[in-house]
């Protein structure tokens, strides 16, 4: 805990700026250096875009059951989960 409450602090002042200020010139050389690399389109044509469906077979027969034994939350035969932030 003692390390932690050295860590972690309110910054104030002279030394908020100059955390500013590195930031900034961090973000910058960034910036730079992206500016330099070179992409090129890394698009695949392919004439099949779908996978084979397979039988299957070698499926571990326990495993819908310990996924739901594993899920914190279930509704029935479904998986409650928590729908994102970024999701609208």
């Amino acid at each position: 805990m003692k390390q932690e409450s050295a860590l972690w602090g309110k910054v104030a002042g002279k030394e908020r700026e100059e955390i500013e200020k590195q930031a900034k010139e961090i973000m910058n050389s960034f910036a730079e250096v992206l500016e330099n690399i070179s992409v090129k389109d890394a698009r695949i044509e392919r004439e099949e875009d779908r996978r084979e469906e397979k039988g299957g077979g070698d499926e571990d027969k326990d495993f819908r059951k310990i996924m739901f034994e594993n899920a914190p939350k279930t509704e029935e035969n479904c998986i409650v989960a928590e729908k994102g932030e970024w999701v609208k």
